[in-house]
């Protein structure tokens, strides 16, 4: 196969093509995929264009994360939790993969329900904190419903 060479809004859409397919998990199976159809593109160069097409790894898949009118597409970042539990009477313990509690925590953050006074992540484990058991009541369906019962821990 002839190796060939592509202007830079050609290799990004075919880039954003395979990432919205789900079809790749690590950059080495992007690039392998532009090799095989003939694309010649280094790794520098693939994780540049990844950066400015706002596509990140998320729980094991790449997924695009750019902005949308503003708000960032970052529910995705959901599928990142391992399960989450009460601790006391207004906080709520997330537990995430790593590297994940920030965007999860973000994720969170832009829903606006009013149940969640506020989160403070750090690399794996978020707390959310609420202002009563009520709203800590409230705010444990919501999660539950972005996130999935089966994430919780009672």
């Amino acid at each position: 196969m002839i190796s060939m060479m592509m202007d830079k809004q050609q290799r990004q859409q075919v880039i954003s093509g395979l990432v919205a397919d789900g079809l790749v998990g690590s950059q080495k199976e992007i690039l392998d995929v532009l090799s095989k159809d003939g694309l010649t593109v280094d790794q520098s160069t693939l994780s540049r264009d990844l950066n400015e097409l706002g596509i990140k790894k998320v729980a094991g898949r790449y997924r695009s994360v750019a902005m949308d009118n503003g708000h960032a597409d970052v529910a995705h970042y959901f599928d990142g939790v391992r399960r989450f539990t009460v601790c006391g009477p207004h906080q709520i313990v997330v537990f995430t993969e790593s590297g994940l509690a920030q965007p999860v925590s973000v994720a969170i953050e832009k829903k606006k329900d009013p149940s969640i006074l506020a989160t403070l992540a750090g690399d794996d484990v978020l707390f959310i904190a609420t202002k009563s058991r009520n709203t800590q009541t409230v705010a444990l369906r919501r999660l539950r419903q972005w996130m999935g019962d089966d994430k919780y821990e009672k």
